[in-house]
């Protein structure tokens, strides 16, 4: 017996993408995606259960690739032996954010324009990033605030202060308002974080 076919799976996800983005995820349907694709109804289900299963295969796949950026970046990025290295740190993080989201943008566009309205779906896909780079950021700003560069009587605050700062201004900048700068975005970005945590520049 024949293993999945790699193309046409991608075929499905690529379809879905169009779909949940022109009609939205409640209205879209199986029938929607499979048309799109150019298959048989019967090969979805090859594939996935469901229309929920796929739309949560698109998101968990772009959610894993900010998770393994964060993971590397965060890890370290107030921990520099300078101001004017956290400040750097605090940038490439903001870059490669920047390149993730540009290179998924349709995928990011389904996640924060549809995700959030549909319950108990994306309860469990949001939850688990936002616990998991809420964690990671405090315990970063709990080191800068340890080694004197940060100021903050509440790390935990903090971090979830930025996680929205990032989670919406990248929504905003990049998929709402469009034709940004990211170069002046990224040091604006840069400057109101490393403010707001009062970042000492001796």
């Amino acid at each position: 017996m024949a293993g999945p076919d790699h193309n046409t799976e991608a075929s499905l996800i690529g379809a879905a993408v169009t779909m949940f983005q022109e009609k939205g995820f409640q209205k879209t349907r199986v029938s929607d995606v499979v048309a799109m694709a150019g298959v048989a109804q019967g090969t979805f289900y090859n594939y996935f259960k469901s229309k929920e299963e796929i739309f949560r295969h698109i998101c968990n796949g772009f959610i894993k690739e900010v998770k393994i950026l964060f993971i590397s970046r965060t890890e370290h990025i107030f921990d520099g032996d300078s101001a004017a290295e956290i400040r750097e740190n605090v940038h490439a993080t903001i870059d490669e954010l920047f390149v993730i989201y540009m290179e998924n943008l349709s995928v990011a566009e389904i996640l924060f324009r549809e995700g959030i309205g549909n319950g108990g779906l994306f309860k469990e896909i949001y939850e688990d990033i936002l616990f998991t780079f809420i964690d990671l950021i405090r315990e970063q700003i709990e080191t800068g605030v340890e080694k004197g560069f940060l100021k903050t009587d509440d790390p935990g605050t903090a971090a979830v202060f930025l996680f929205g700062l990032f989670e919406r201004s990248l929504f905003y900048f990049l998929l709402v308002r469009q034709n940004t700068d990211l170069k002046v975005l990224r040091e604006m970005l840069a400057d109101f974080i490393l403010k707001g945590l009062s970042l000492k520049d001796g």
